[in-house]
């Protein structure tokens, strides 16, 4: 039996309707999950920078990298705006009777090596390419600053402390022998939290 075109209006438009109902719940589900990735992302980076600032009390760097004893302990961080968000939490905080400075250089711009020329600590984001850190640790050199990455590899691959995800746990590598070739002495009670690794 044919099915007159009259009839077949609110058929179609209820199959509209139902389609548009399904197209908006899909786009709060997106929505939704990007939310979720983006808070992780943020809670991530704020444990992160509370380990970078309990570096800055394990470690001891020489005396030659601060020009006086006032002198505020400055870390580089190179990233995203969600990395630079969370380390605003330790920014201005005191460490071992100096002041917490965090700077955020654009890796394209030519004078952010004068900053890392400056710095104590560097922080370089696994967002950041494999040719940008490479030409970054090479920037710093031999010089008493301590590099610290996430990237896979980044402490074989010239690189002092590396954070690494297992079994949901945040871990950190330490290659010894460069902190040593960057006159950086980490403390025994740090040493045994950390993975150790031997690469030149």
């Amino acid at each position: 039996m044919a099915i007159r075109k009259n009839q077949m209006q609110p058929l179609k438009h209820k199959i509209i309707k139902l389609f548009i109902k399904a197209c908006i719940c899909q786009f709060l589900l997106c929505i939704f999950a990007i939310g979720t990735v983006q808070s992780q992302n943020l809670e991530e980076y704020k444990v992160k920078a509370a380990f970078v600032y309990n570096f800055t009390k394990l470690i001891q760097w020489p005396k030659t990298p601060f020009d006086s004893e006032e002198e505020n302990f400055k870390i580089v961080v190179f990233g995203d705006e969600y990395l630079k968000e969370s380390f605003q939490t330790i920014d201005g905080k005191i460490s071992t009777g100096r002041v917490i400075s965090i700077q955020y250089p654009d890796p394209k711009a030519n004078d952010y090596k004068k900053m890392l020329a400056e710095s104590q600590i560097v922080f370089i984001s696994r967002h950041m390419r494999l040719e940008q850190v490479l030409q970054i640790l090479s920037s710093i050199g031999d010089r008493p600053v301590l590099t610290i990455g996430e990237a896979k590899n980044f402490s074989r691959a010239g690189g002092i402390i590396q954070f690494f995800t297992r079994d949901e746990q945040l871990h950190f590598e330490v290659n010894l022998k460069k902190a040593e070739a960057h006159q950086l002495k980490f403390s025994s009670r740090l040493l045994k939290l950390a993975v150790l690794v031997n690469e030149k």
